[in-house]
């Protein structure tokens, strides 16, 4: 009986450790909740079981027993009944994808004026890492603090900046620092000045230092205290805003079920804590603060975007038809495989951050077919304070194809190509991409074409690979540039668009290339096999719209895009 007594004492005191490291959700609707308490029928089962033992009961033994396997079905019918295989269409539903009707040229900035290029987030997380780590090492007990990885994209009194918490290197280093508190957060600029970017970070220091984080632990572990004041919340995961005036907050996501008792969880709120007092507020997603930049979670997301395009045609869909896969999923498939392109590339994120032309970060990332990962159908941009999703058109080369072009210039030089952003120049469809050394600092800059990834260039500054880019789609020299990034004047047009009827068709092959010249509206243009092949079953009388190079001189104009018009 004493041995009996002594191991109940023993597995109670688990299940209180348990309960009190995991913090499970005092809700049903949470699977959490119900793995907790699976955990403690067991162990009071054990101890039930020892008791019945000692008092010659044996028979009785089962009794216990069949109340856990019976709790355990309860939870595996409950999680069998919440699973997507009954629910994808709700669970397809919850992401608000739109497909756009406006192509890359209306939708996003034209990087040929250089109005447009003051605020490009060029400076990828990798950069921001090594750069916070740096200014951190500079502080007072610095190795007691270390930076988070985060470094989300944000836009601070009217800059944009990646930012990350300092935080504590551990348990042993929070014994050393609980009294301190964190002293603040770091900033690294990542827009250019004068076509370069500077790669600046600034550790900015709080006279109230960071009190509460996900680093810290016991009563100042963030989900300790968010638990302490919302029992029965389900939390997604936690990350650092600062308001206009530069105080931190911690912002964490509500999730709440929608298919079965714990099945397609959703966020419907969300909290704001103080980082500094811990004083938390609930808030709508309609009744977000102006400066709040991100309300979801990059990962959350992306997950609600994977179901989008999975669920296209069912849950059981074994041939995948119509499956597409993001550039975030196809990161997580292949970084294990040296086999695949993004299995190659260290700098293969899957996503990157970008601000819309209305100034709102966004994320953004690559859409390929589930069975054919190495094109992409199209690009996808998430607003991180709304989540709404708007899908592009693109066909072309995915972004580790991009990646791999770019770095075949500088193959000497042994630079990497950052994970690209989606860019318009000259109203094409581009990736932009830093060249990093080996000491993971910018050292130039790449642009690749998407619809055709041979045209690909790299130079030092971004004002010459621009230039560089636009020369080789248009076959001039790259003309002197005398822009800077703080010129806000409009610079002259250098595409136009037209639509005409072709009243003749000439070919002529100039070094291995086949060119096509269309005669229009009595003026003609001249355009690379490659910007088209459907250029070959054009005809005298068709309809076409397209995009050109304008020329001041008597030289031919350079078509950079062409269709045949739907009209």
């Amino acid at each position: 009986m004493i041995f009996s007594t002594v191991v109940s004492v023993i597995l109670a005191i688990f299940c209180i450790l348990v309960g009190y490291v995991t913090l499970p959700a005092l809700t049903l609707a949470s699977a959490g909740l119900w793995c907790y308490l699976l955990l403690v029928a067991v162990c009071i089962a054990g101890a039930v079981s020892l008791f019945l033992f000692a008092a010659d009961y044996e028979d009785k033994i089962f009794i216990p027993w069949l109340c856990v396997v019976g709790f355990a079905l309860i939870f595996a019918i409950c999680g069998i009944v919440s699973g997507h295989a009954f629910h994808y269409e709700k669970a397809r539903a919850v992401a608000d994808v739109t497909v756009s009707e406006e192509g890359i040229s209306e939708a996003f900035p034209d990087l040929t004026e250089a109005k447009n290029r003051q605020n490009l987030p060029l400076v990828d997380l990798d950069t921001a890492k090594i750069l916070g780590d740096k200014k951190v090492a500079g502080l007072k007990n610095a190795s007691w603090y270390d930076v988070d990885d985060e470094y989300n994209l944000v836009i601070f009194q009217g800059k944009q900046y990646r930012l990350s918490v300092i935080d504590y290197g551990g348990y042993f280093k929070f014994r050393k620092a609980r009294d301190f508190g964190l002293p603040g957060y770091v900033l690294v600029s990542v827009t250019p000045e004068n076509g370069t970017v500077t790669q600046e970070a600034q550790v900015v220091t709080l006279d109230e230092p960071i009190r509460y984080s996900p680093g810290a632990y016991f009563s100042k572990d963030l989900k300790r205290h968010l638990r302490s004041q919302f029992k029965s919340y389900i939390f997604d995961t936690s990350f650092i805003e600062i308001d206009e005036e530069g105080n931190p907050f911690w912002v964490t996501g509500v999730l709440r079920p929608t298919a079965g008792p714990f099945g397609v969880k959703t966020v419907t709120s969300f909290i704001l804590t103080d980082a500094q007092s811990g004083e938390s507020k609930e808030y709508k997603i309609s009744e977000a603060p102006e400066w709040v930049d991100h309300i979801y979670s990059l990962d959350y997301l992306m997950t609600i975007a994977g179901w989008h395009y999975r669920y296209v045609n069912g849950w059981f869909n074994l041939s995948k038809t119509g499956v597409w896969n993001t550039s975030y999923e196809y990161r997580g498939s292949s970084s294990s495989s040296e086999n695949s392109e993004a299995g190659k590339f260290a700098n293969f994120f899957g996503y990157s951050s970008i601000v819309d032309k209305d100034g709102q970060v966004q994320f953004y990332t690559g859409l390929t077919a589930a069975n054919n990962a190495e094109s992409n159908l199209g690009w996808l941009t998430i607003d991180t304070s709304t989540g709404r999703m708007t899908q592009y058109e693109v066909l072309g080369a995915e972004e580790s194809s991009a990646q791999s072009a770019v770095e075949t210039l500088v193959q000497a030089q042994k630079y990497e190509a950052t994970f690209p952003l989606p860019a318009n120049i000259g109203g094409q469809a581009s990736y932009l991409m830093l060249l990093k050394g080996k000491s993971g600092l910018a050292q130039g800059y790449a642009i690749c074409n998407v619809e055709n990834f041979s045209v690909a260039v790299q130079a030092e500054t971004l004002d010459k690979a621009i230039s560089a880019y636009m020369a080789k789609l248009t076959g001039k020299e790259p003309e002197p540039s005398n822009e800077t990034a703080t010129d806000t004047t409009e610079t002259p047009a250098i595409t136009a668009e037209k639509t005409g009827r072709i009243e003749a068709v000439y070919t002529a092959d100039i070094k291995g290339t086949t060119y096509f010249y269309f005669q229009i509206d009595g003026v003609l243009y001249s355009a690379p096999v490659t910007v088209n092949e459907r250029m070959v079953t054009f005809k005298v009388g068709e309809e076409v719209k397209f995009t050109y190079s304008p020329t001041e001189d008597n030289s031919i104009p350079r078509i950079l895009k062409i269709d045949i018009s739907p009209n």
